[in-house]
């Protein structure tokens, strides 16, 4: 079974950190977005992926082949212009032979299931999972035997709160490619782009199962408090080791600290990841990421993203204060 990953959108919620940088690249509890992505889907088992690139689509393919070429099959296709999901999809086509199975997994994406349960599935399946803004989200109906009713991309009057988080496992492969292009020949599209949703519509109104499958988590990393809180999960997975010892720190874990960081007088963590060479000094940091030679001095940060290369520093205060004071600075 081959594992289809589109990584061709630029981002554009979580500028300014996408200008430059691409947003599956973005380093969360010690490694790129992507990277954990991928190796949780090694673990499970995937050997051949087929990522579809776009926007800044060379530092993607270089991340990509220095880290898993050798390990796993890798294979690409360039997705310009974007047109949406089902497009990205579409385009995969020549690398899939007849029905064989494949795995459509978002590349700002990160979901936990039961492999166990996905392997040994005879039918489609659909990741879901409650969210309270249905409206922003592809949404399915759900029968009481799990199969999909119907799929409807960003209803202004909602089916259900069961939204579709990004993971699809394919088993009628053809028929999915032919419901697109079908979309694509017919120009049919949602919201201006061509939907995977629709084509998976297409594929229920021509009576072909389609199962449910409740993740047991789903983080969709498309803006800043997305990636807080996926840092967050993943340092509590992880539980990565503070090795070095700082002179007059104090480190409240679960952290991500490199060897490489320069840590003086201050307090770091909970849930901060710092990048390579990060000085900090008598500052304060808590659930933040701190990109690559960043310097932090004489700061307050909680809930920050802070880029590579980046110098920031506040004031000291000296303070005499009488009774009965109350100042804010």
């Amino acid at each position: 079974m081959k594992v289809v990953l589109p990584v061709a959108g630029a981002g554009l919620h979580l500028r300014p950190h996408t200008y430059t940088h691409p947003k599956p690249l973005i380093p969360i509890a010690g490694k790129p977005l992507l990277g954990h992505i991928v190796d949780e889907l090694v673990r499970a088992g995937f050997d051949e992926f087929i990522f579809v690139l776009g926007y800044l689509s060379e530092k993607v393919r270089r991340y990509l082949l220095s880290t898993y070429e050798g390990r796993v099959g890798l294979q690409f296709v360039h997705q310009e212009p974007r047109l949406g999901l089902a497009h990205a999809v579409f385009l995969t086509r020549d690398y899939i032979e007849g029905d064989e199975p494949i795995l459509i997994m978002l590349g700002d994406t990160l979901v936990q299931v039961d492999w166990a349960e996905v392997r040994a599935s005879t039918h489609s399946r659909v990741g879901i999972a409650s969210v309270d803004k249905p409206s922003d989200f592809g949404i399915a109906q759900v029968g009481e035997d799990g199969r999909i009713q119907r799929l409807v991309e960003k209803p202004q009057i909602p089916l259900s709160n069961q939204a579709l988080v990004g993971f699809y496992l394919i088993r009628e492969t053809t028929s999915l490619f032919e419901a697109i292009e079908y979309l694509i020949t017919h120009r049919v599209t949602s919201h201006g782009e061509f939907q995977l949703t629709d084509a998976l519509q297409r594929m229920v109104e021509a009576g072909i199962p389609i199962y449910a499958l409740r993740v047991q988590y789903w983080l969709d990393c498309e803006r800043k408090e997305a990636l807080l809180e996926a840092n967050r999960v993943l340092l509590e997975r992880l539980m990565y080791p503070v090795l070095p010892e700082y002179p007059h720190t104090v480190i409240i874990p679960p952290v991500y600290i490199p060897a490489s960081c320069k840590l003086y007088r201050s307090i770091v963590g909970p849930y901060v990841s710092l990048g390579e060479g990060v000085e900090i000094q008598h500052s304060v940091i808590q659930d933040s990421l701190i990109g690559s030679y960043s310097r932090v001095q004489n700061l307050l940060l909680r809930e920050s993203i802070i880029g590579g290369d980046s110098s920031l520093q506040g004031r000291e205060s000296s303070l005499n204060l009488g009774e009965n004071t109350d100042i804010e600075l």
